[in-house]
């Protein structure tokens, strides 16, 4: 058994630039996309389909995602969604890296144990949290950055005083009841990572690491696969190749890192990756602007047609609740023809509270300490 990793939206660690800003492109959202081999036969299965695909659009060398997103490439990108995608090879950890930081703010206030006893409750608190403005999580890993008593005081002091807009700007909050407390008891705890928690120099809230656990647990414990027993390749990563295999080998398992110029499955992986989060913003955005039938309709049908090929099962959403509903109205609604979401659009309301519930449901019985 192999997996074949690579990723979209900017790779690295989540962190002040010297812009002021959390990360350099403005790209809130990253991708990992892995690709599933059972065999040898099933490799060369896959390494055929994609050659085929190549040849029959005039690819000669490496294909990047962004590639098939141009004007000139729709009816590549139509046949490589259609053709290319399935349930069986394809899986994505699609993971708001505004949320993770909600999610490290989250567990230094109300500590891991509440995260794993009350684990419905955390989520939505974090969830409301990642609505927040960007200048509270900017401010967090400023403090994370000096990680000394008096940058936890100035966090604190900055969240009890911070304008929500999500969450009560009262004692009914729980950020700033447990803040409060927190400074009255001179209990100023722990940042949950550090820069101190890497063995690579400048590495801090690292989500790409996160996001192949995520779907290295999905792999062990939905699909019932040996993760010892799969070799592991990944695309290159400068500077960060010895944390990856620090971090994982602690559970027996090997990160091969590999240019992608050398091996076609993680081209693959890239493709799957880069188109995947394009056509997921863009969608999510019209969404946003509450223009979802009028925008963006093209990037809509093909993100639909995505999630109905490799499934929602093997798409770990790792985002706010409300993100993490939208896929699967997305798919009910847009379906994989063009135009379904004419007829459908009417369901929306319906569907998004059927699944939210379920989702709601889903995170209540979350075991969130499994181990890998």
């Amino acid at each position: 058994m192999k997996l074949f990793f690579d990723e979209s939206g900017y790779s690295g660690c989540i962190m002040p630039n010297r812009n002021g800003k959390l990360y350099n492109d403005g790209q809130r959202h990253f991708v990992l996309a892995g690709v599933f081999v059972n065999d040898e036969n099933d490799e060369s299965f896959l390494l055929n389909k994609y050659r085929k695909f190549k040849k029959k659009f005039g690819f000669v060398d490496e294909i990047k995602g962004s590639d098939l997103m141009t004007r000139e490439n729709n009816q590549a990108l139509e046949y490589f969604i259609r053709e290319m995608l399935d349930d069986k090879h394809f899986y994505i950890c699609n993971y708001d890296k505004i949320f993770y930081i909600a999610t490290l703010i989250s567990i230094y206030i109300f500590g891991r144990e509440f995260q794993e006893r009350e684990t419905l409750m955390f989520y939505q608190y974090a969830s409301a949290l990642a609505g927040e403005d960007e200048e509270l999580f900017l401010q967090y890993c400023f403090a994370v950055q000096k990680n000394t008593d008096r940058s936890k005081t100035d966090f604190l002091q900055y969240l009890i005083s911070f304008p929500f807009k999500k969450l009560d700007t009262n004692d009914y909050n729980p950020y700033i009841v447990f803040a409060k407390r927190m400074l009255a008891d001179k209990e100023y705890g722990d940042f949950p990572l550090v820069y101190e928690a890497y063995s690579c120099k400048n590495t801090v809230n690292f989500v790409n690491m996160t996001a192949l656990g995520e779907i290295l647990l999905c792999l062990k414990y939905q699909d019932d696969i040996d993760i010892n027993s799969t070799k592991i390749y990944h695309d290159c990563m400068s500077g960060y190749e010895e944390e990856y295999n620090q971090s994982f080998g602690s559970s027996n398992i090997c990160i091969n890192f590999v240019d992608s110029k050398e091996n076609e499955l993680i081209q693959l992986a890239d493709n799957v990756s880069s188109v995947y989060r394009k056509c997921f913003e863009k969608s999510f955005e019209a969404f946003r602007q509450n223009k979802q039938w009028t925008e963006n309709i093209w990037f809509s049908e093909n993100y639909s047609k995505m999630i109905n090929y490799i499934g929602m099962s093997h798409i770990k959403m790792v985002t706010q609740i409300a993100d993490w509903v939208l896929p699967f109205v997305i798919r009910d609604i847009f379906g994989i023809k063009h135009n379904d979401y004419q007829k459908n659009k009417n369901k929306f309301l319906d569907l998004f509270l059927f699944y939210k519930k379920h989702i709601l449901s889903q995170i209540n019985g979350m075991q969130v300490d499994i181990p890998l």
